[in-house]
């Protein structure tokens, strides 16, 4: 491994590296990270109200990732120990966002709600919408870096100086990064 640093510090050398990321693997950590008792509450739920996401689903095409949920709603007010006027709904959503790469960060700009099977909620699921779908990828490309050439055995403190992404590409359920970096090993 310490070769391959040096060889790669060489003037001269570049080599390109790929990230590819599919909408399995964005699936599998967002249920890890949001969805991790099958639902991802939208507003802390309380006796008369509770909005949550469930079934979630990625899928990446066009230079967009989407996201689908169902969102199941119920709103009341509070009566002593009960909920008067209770009205609930449960809608089908696909909001998606454009793959970008800023900073040493792969994420998501440009947010849209795509479809929702009840149009007379889009004013009010918006934001909360574009939070989430903002939230589903959020790759740190030079953290990752970091890690990939500190794995081994040697203890050593890498600093990555420079990364360039030349390609983002978000098509056929895959997001590929093809970038080079400078990482200097202390």
């Amino acid at each position: 491994m310490l070769l391959a640093l040096v060889i790669a510090g060489l003037p001269g050398f570049a080599y390109a590296n790929e990230l590819v990321v599919s909408n399995t693997a964005l699936l599998a950590v967002l249920k890890d990270q949001a969805f991790r008792t099958g639902r991802l509450d939208l507003i802390p739920p309380t006796t008369c109200a509770h909005a949550y996401l469930e079934s979630p689903t990625i899928v990446i095409l066009k230079g967009r990732v989407a996201l689908g949920a169902r969102l199941t709603g119920r709103t009341g007010l509070p009566a002593g120990d009960q909920c008067v006027g209770v009205v609930g709904d449960t809608i089908d959503a696909i909001v998606s966002g454009r793959a970008f790469y800023r900073d040493g960060r792969i994420g998501l700009d440009d947010l849209r709600i795509d479809q929702l099977s009840n149009e007379m909620y889009r004013p009010l699921l918006t934001p909360m919408l574009n939070a989430v779908v903002g939230r589903v990828v959020d790759i740190d490309l030079r953290q990752a870096v970091k890690q990939m050439l500190t794995a081994g055995k040697v203890p050593l403190t890498v600093d990555v100086e420079k990364l360039d992404v030349s390609r983002l590409t978000a098509e056929d359920n895959r997001i590929e990064a093809t970038f080079t970096f400078r990482a200097v090993a202390r």
